[in-house]
This record gives C-alpha cells, structure tokens and sequence, in this order.
C-alpha cells in the first residue's frame, strides 16, 4: 500500500494484491477502496488485484474545484496510474461511479484495457438519473454528511439488507463517518454523475466487455444496464436475481458476485 504521484499532480492511494495478469477495480461515487473488501482475496488468488482511491476520496488528492471531475478525467487518472505502476494494460472491473470511469478507459485508451466489467452501469445521465443523484448532493451541498451516507445506504443496498442487518448497515454508517470524505471530492463524483454521456460512442468498444446489474438495484435499475449491453457490441449482460441484488452486489452477495465475475474473466481473458 502506498501514495504514489500521477503526472497531473494528483497524489493517489494504491494498494495491491496477489499475482498474475493485472486486474484494476474503480469504486464509485464516494466510496473508497474498502468497498472491494470481499472481492480482494478471491481475486487476489489469480491476479494481481489493484484497488485505490479516486480523486477526492480516501487519502487521495481532493481537487479544489468539484465541477473539473468528470468521467474523462477520472480515466485519465486511471491510466496514469497504470503508469506508475509499470502496467501496459490490465483488466479492469467498476462499480457505478466505477464503470463509467471504465467507460472512458476503454474509450480514451483503448489498447490499456484487456477486458472490462461494469457493475450498476448507466450510458447516460438522463432527467430521473440527475434527480436520484440530486437526493445525494444536497445533503452534501450543506455539509450534512450523515445524512448523506444515510441517504446512499437506502439508494444502494436493498430493503432485505436494510431490514435485516441493522448492525452491519450501523457499522457501515460509523466506519463512513469516522473517516468522512472532503464534501469537494463527493461533489466531483456528483458532477461526473451528472453530466455522464457515452451513450453515441459505446459501439466503438472492441473488447470483452460484461454488463452487470441487480434486479433490485433502485439506484441505476436494471434498464440502465440493459441499454449499456445493448450499445457495447458482442457485450454479456447478466442480471443478479434475488431480495438482495442491489446496487451494491458486491457486498450483499459477495461469495456469488465473486463467482460470476471470475467466472466470465477466465472465459474471457
């Protein structure tokens, strides 16, 4: 684990894990990289599994101005990374915020991509999207970041999860605040969110691509997912089933979650 220097001035934070072939995961909005905690020793048992913290989260950089984050620079920073870490190309897997940063990658730099996967996916952000992220920036907006994370919790995990593991939703709560993101940097990730559109270009990826999402995802449903898959030519859609595939898979169902994407990976690499 470590801080390492991207070109751009951005200082980042980087942790890997295990051997083989590189496999990159991008979180999404607000979130660090602790949120692939269940995916990081099953991956790391075949790859050299790479998670960090974008900008304006974790113990990265929070750029001054929240409204220069975007997707396309986000990807940027992504390759930059790779870089660092003296990595031609890498598979790469993104969670919401996450895999419309892949989005980009793939199609700002397409020869660094191996393969991708996109988690709770949307090819852009059409009037409902801007108003669901809306309920998120404005408690953000008025520096209430419980609030903020209350909110998050009931848009990305399902109403099993929610009902049923107070405990483990309280934990995530208090972890959450203990640590609290600069407000500047949720804003970036808001803005990105916003104004995210690849929907005309996403016929130009060539490679592997799958497309995940959970029929009780609230947050990006499944329809979202479905056009993603239908714009990305030869792409895999796949639909987590169950009271508990949410937005947030990987952390409800993470022993299946971690099934079906290595499974597609080992078919796909």
């Amino acid at each position: 684990m470590s801080i390492v220097g991207l070109q751009n001035g951005l200082e980042i934070y980087v942790e890997e894990h295990g051997n083989g072939e590189p496999l990159l995961l991008i979180m999404g909005t607000g979130a660090d990289h602790r949120f692939w905690a269940s995916q990081v020793p099953a991956y790391s048992e075949q790859y050299r599994t790479i998670v960090y913290d974008a900008r304006g989260v974790g113990r990265s950089t929070v750029p001054g101005d929240p409204t220069t984050c975007s997707m396309a620079v986000m990807a940027d920073d992504a390759v930059q990374l790779l870089d660092v870490l003296g990595i031609e190309s890498a598979h790469i897997s993104g969670l919401s915020l996450g895999s419309t940063v892949a989005q980009e990658m793939i199609l700002r730099h397409p020869g660094r991509v191996r393969t991708a996967q996109l988690h709770g996916s949307w090819a852009r952000s059409d009037e409902w999207f801007v108003r669901m992220i809306e309920t998120l920036e404005f408690p953000v907006l008025h520096g209430d970041m419980a609030a903020f994370v209350r909110y998050a919790l009931m848009w990305i995990t399902s109403p099993k999860f929610l009902a049923e593991q107070p405990e483990t939703v309280k934990g995530m709560e208090e972890a959450f605040l203990a640590e609290p993101p600069d407000p500047k940097g949720v804003l970036g990730h808001i803005h990105a969110d916003k104004h995210h559109d690849a929907l005309e270009r996403l016929g130009e990826i060539r490679c592997p691509v799958l497309v995940a999402t959970g029929e009780v995802d609230v947050q990006v449903p499944a329809r979202y997912g479905m056009e993603v898959a239908n714009a990305i030519p030869g792409a895999t859609f796949h639909l987590f089933e169950g009271p508990n595939a949410s937005h947030l898979n990987c952390v409800e169902t993470p022993e299946e979650f971690n099934r079906v994407t290595l499974g597609w990976l080992a078919d796909n690499k």
